[in-house]
């Protein structure tokens, strides 16, 4: 038999943060069927993440070692990075490949970040639409080591198999990208007091944006509808043609119903849990997009 129809399981971890919860769950594939389970939210001691940031890499990960040790060593998992620790750039450099150009970031980095390579943890892929030079054009993101490679040297420990650390960011988009069937879109996500946008087109996340928000609830609805305006107008200048669609994830943690006619672009809201390309399990719930999406990294691992 040349060919083998793969039936059995298939299974990843992840683990996700919020500002008091860490979320982790499983990704159990059976008969072609993706489903969550063993869903835990772990509550945080206070001071470790803050404001959509770590604030003590190295606690919360000795933390989270021994909350979830008992499943260290069983599954590989993967890991997002929380999306405010993390920034991201477009540019374009006169590299043959992707791989040239991340060579080259040795010494140019600091061109585009706002700290030195040494200091960082980072990454390039390759952006679909030419550049107007010839150069090769590229989205970048990079995060301070300072709290993150704390938080992830201690999170492993003699054990852990991490297999991958992301920004949540890009893990949502992967979730919510798989179910909408727009060739472009920009895809809108609130996350307890920040704003997260992403440019989708082809499948693939080009250009993400975090922003926080106003605590005051009057204020809300008008700066996230700036916000998003502003990513419209970025988008629209550096990837041509006009505004993309705008999908927003419905979430329970909106204050306000947003006012879609002041938008740029059409705009709808959608609900991940008619979404979800996996089976929920409590407590996981269609706040879980993250999660998902980091899960999403083993839906095809042999």
């Amino acid at each position: 038999m040349l060919w083998k129809r793969r039936t059995e399981r298939c299974a990843g971890a992840a683990l996700a943060l919020r500002d008091r919860w860490a979320c982790y769950a499983e990704l159990l594939r059976e008969g072609g069927r993706a489903r969550l389970v063993n869903a835990e939210k772990i509550p945080l001691p206070d001071g470790l993440v803050s404001r959509g940031h770590l604030a003590d890499g190295a606690a919360l990960g000795a933390f989270l070692r021994k909350k979830l040790a008992f499943r260290w060593g069983r599954i590989p998992f993967a890991v997002g990075i929380p999306s405010a620790d993390c920034i991201f750039r477009l540019f374009a450099l006169p590299a043959a490949n992707v791989e040239e150009a991340r060579a080259s970031m040795t010494w140019c980095f600091s061109d585009y970040f706002p700290f030195d390579v040494g200091e960082a943890l980072f990454d390039v892929c390759e952006v679909s639409s030419p550049s107007h030079d010839g150069r090769l054009r590229l989205v970048g993101a990079a995060c301070a080591k300072a709290q993150v490679a704390p938080f992830l040297e201690s999170l492993r420990g003699p054990r852990a198999r991490v297999f991958a650390a992301e920004p949540q960011i890009v893990a949502a988009t992967r979730a919510f990208g798989s179910a909408i069937a727009e060739e472009n879109f920009l895809l809108v996500m609130k996350r307890e007091d920040s704003l997260h946008c992403a440019f989708v087109s082809a499948g693939s996340g080009l250009f993400f944006r975090s922003v926080a928000l106003s605590a005051e609830e009057f204020a809300w609805s008008s700066q996230v509808c700036s916000e998003i305006n502003r990513t419209l107008d970025y988008v629209s200048e550096n990837f041509g043609g006009t505004a993309p669609p705008v999908y927003i994830a419905k979430g329970a943690s909106a204050p306000v119903a947003l006012p879609l006619g002041d938008l740029h672009a059409a705009a709808r809201e959608i609900d991940f849990d008619g979404l979800c390309p996996a089976v929920l399990t409590p407590p996981a719930d269609s706040e879980w997009y993250d999660v998902v999406g980091l899960l999403l990294r083993f839906d095809h691992e042999d």
